[in-house]
């Protein structure tokens, strides 16, 4: 028994880290979101953000591609994690070992970082304004827009938008061969849903980016007016960043019983009942 208590762990531990990281990332880009992007861009402490848009205009970009690309690639492990698990079952514990997992989350991190390199030197942060859904007038934060940035950021989005489509096709293939097995082991079907659902959010993006990108530096025209990308943006951002915690709240069920059912444990108290007794003055008790 404990034997196959090890097993079923090990399996599960490629999802669930790779989950974990998915989590921190969003974790990241919600931060800068809540706490740089959006008051610029509502006009608040404008001339604050006008004045840092230097460097601040950089950790945005890093926010804006850095984190979407790595948050791709662990969807694509772990629809890759859920594909080989149906396809290659005997060799999945072997394939998806925590030693090889931990060095392919690490890899990921490390060409994370080492693409953020090019935004701290050469770019240069900048910013531009304009009017926010409020009427106000907001700071959008960018980078300088050269040549090298724009390419940049093009081909960053267009590796992303690959990653996610290569999680979708994964998902296709997945679906096709589940429906042909009559029956599926209920933990491999719950980390199949979980995973699927935790890659809808950057393919939201990716549909609301890209086509938008593509077609402005081809035809010159957004498909999207400024109101209505920014909403749609908005909107899948907040899917994104939300979707993963929620999966991992119905995914874990210690997580899920300490925030849901909210049992209260009260100590235990022990109690000493001592017995005596007084004797009489004439010798009896």
């Amino acid at each position: 028994m404990m034997k196959k208590r090890s097993n079923i762990s090990s399996l599960e531990y490629s999802f669930r880290a790779t989950l974990a990281n998915i989590v921190v990332a969003n974790l990241l880009y919600s931060i800068v979101f809540i706490l740089v992007q959006e008051p610029a861009a509502y006009g608040l402490f404008s001339d604050f953000f006008r004045s840092l848009s230097w460097w601040m205009g950089r950790v945005a970009i890093m926010q804006a591609v850095p984190l979407t690309l790595a948050t791709g690639i662990f969807h694509v492990i772990i629809a890759a994690n859920r594909m080989s698990a149906l396809v290659y079952p005997i060799g999945h514990q072997k394939l998806w070992s925590q030693r090889r997992v931990n060095r392919i989350l690490f890899v990921v991190w490390i060409l994370t970082i080492l693409e953020c390199i090019p935004l701290i030197y050469p770019f240069e942060g900048n910013h531009t304004d304009f009017i926010s859904p409020i009427r106000t007038v907001g700071v959008a934060l960018t980078a300088s827009g050269n040549l090298a940035n724009i390419i940049y950021q093009t081909f960053a989005m267009a590796v992303g938008g690959v990653t996610e489509l290569i999680a979708v096709s994964f998902y296709a293939f997945i679906g096709i061969r589940m429906s042909r097995l009559k029956t599926l082991p209920k933990s491999t079907t719950t980390a199949t849903v979980s995973a699927v659902l935790v890659s809808t959010g950057g393919f939201m993006i990716v549909v609301v980016v890209l086509p938008d990108i593509l077609a402005t530096r081809l035809t010159g025209k957004a498909i999207w007016s400024d109101e209505m990308f920014y909403g749609l943006f908005k909107f899948a951002n907040a899917y994104n960043n939300a979707i993963a915690p929620w999966v991992m709240l119905f995914y874990y069920r210690n997580i899920r019983n300490l925030i849901l059912t909210k049992k209260l444990v009260e100590p235990k108290r022990n109690f000493t009942i001592t017995m005596y007794a007084e004797p009489k003055r004439n010798g009896s008790i």
